[in-house]
């Protein structure tokens, strides 16, 4: 028997995320104009779910998971945090857009076209997160915390 996996509408997910959690805020709604030139000047075509996150919400707060966004603000914009990287490291992959900063190493948190989502860390392969936006948020960010907790025993070796 195979098993269907059942796609989580991601504007669901992040109400439910907003209803249940004391620490959530949002942005607010990014116009469609300004999601097409930030594709552009990425020359990346983001994931539905991204651009529909970002339609509605601009970037997300939640819980201490600050996911980037279409918005002005540096320190949570998928554009600059994708140059960025993109100026820092000549591995970071082209198909790639940033969707969090993991805090350490640089490394940070991608997503592609497909939706995939992955782990970025210059001089490594990328390291498969979750199949979708909504997979990423639903599992909490245990991904990036599990990686985080590795680091940091790898520094005390």
């Amino acid at each position: 028997m195979s098993f269907i996996k059942m796609e989580q509408n991601i504007i669901e997910v992040i109400n439910s995320l907003a209803d249940e959690s004391e620490d959530f805020f949002s942005k607010g709604g990014v116009e469609s104009s300004k999601i097409a030139k930030a594709e552009e000047s990425l020359g990346v075509n983001f994931s539905k779910d991204f651009w529909e996150y970002t339609h509605d919400f601009g970037y997300i707060e939640v819980d201490g998971m600050e996911l980037c966004g279409v918005v002005d603000s540096r320190h949570v914009s998928t554009v600059i945090r994708t140059q960025n990287m993109r100026e820092l490291f000549s591995d970071f992959p082209m198909d790639c857009y940033v969707i969090e900063s993991v805090g350490i190493d640089n490394a940070v948190m991608v997503q592609k076209s497909d939706g995939k989502i992955y782990q970025f860390l210059h001089g490594h392969d990328l390291l498969f997160a979750a199949d979708s936006l909504s997979e990423y948020l639903l599992n909490g960010g245990d991904f990036r915390k599990e990686r985080v907790e590795y680091w940091k025993a790898r520094s005390n070796d």
